[in-house]
């Protein structure tokens, strides 16, 4: 009996101390680890001629996790054909331009403030958007039109993960903050997607990434 108690003892002290792993495991959360992924949506935007609608978007991203914080760099295609814009020429006369397909690069900070099974992110960063192929109405400058196509923007995101086998599935929100004045786009863009990433292994060094270890 005394032997029992000791081995159940022993036992009940190894399980305890593999719990923290266990959970670690089940979070999508790995530090000091490079993600590489594919994500699919909408990007919601509008124009000086058209109403705020939503066009398919997909794109690929590279996120490189520390502790609690990770680098996010991202690129996606909205994509949709013939959308109608205009812009204020160099002389003051209104220009009618018909643009394909929108182009996004986000470069973010993001924060994994919780290790749980399904686990939010907040981050927040700058980024580059533009049209991806401009044509001028009635003769109007290329070169102005591809100027009005493009702005720098501040962005908030917002998402999701959870670990599913051996990848990181998310959905995510990212805001942008309203195109600079006289555009082929107005306002704030939303893009709603979802997707996938897959560990390239260990961003540093030495460090073995399960996010179990010491704050």
């Amino acid at each position: 009996m005394r032997m029992l108690g000791r081995t159940a003892v022993v036992l009940g002290l190894a399980c305890l101390v593999q719990v923290p792993a266990a959970h670690a495991q089940l979070t999508g959360f790995e530090t000091f680890k490079w993600y590489v992924g594919a994500h699919g949506g909408v990007v919601i935007f509008e124009t000086p001629s058209q109403t705020r609608g939503g066009i398919f978007a997909a794109g690929g991203d590279l996120l490189v996790t520390a502790k609690r914080t990770g680098l996010l760099i991202s690129v996606e295609e909205g994509i949709e054909t013939n959308q109608l814009s205009s812009f204020t020429d160099s002389a003051g006369a209104t220009q009618q331009v018909v643009f394909n397909d929108l182009r996004k690069y986000t470069l973010a900070l993001l924060a994994f403030p919780l290790r749980t099974i399904v686990q939010p992110y907040v981050g927040l960063g700058v980024g580059w958007l533009q049209t991806v192929k401009e044509y001028p109405q009635a003769g109007g400058s290329q070169s102005q039109a591809e100027r009005a196509g493009s702005t720098g923007f501040g962005t908030l995101i917002g998402g999701v993960q959870a670990r599913v086998s051996r990848f990181i599935v998310f959905g995510q929100y990212q805001l942008t903050s309203a195109a600079a004045a006289n555009k082929l786009f107005i306002g704030p863009t939303h893009t709603l997607t979802a997707g996938m990433r897959f560990s390239l292994g260990n961003a540093r060094e030495g460090v073995e990434g399960r996010g179990s270890g010491p704050d």
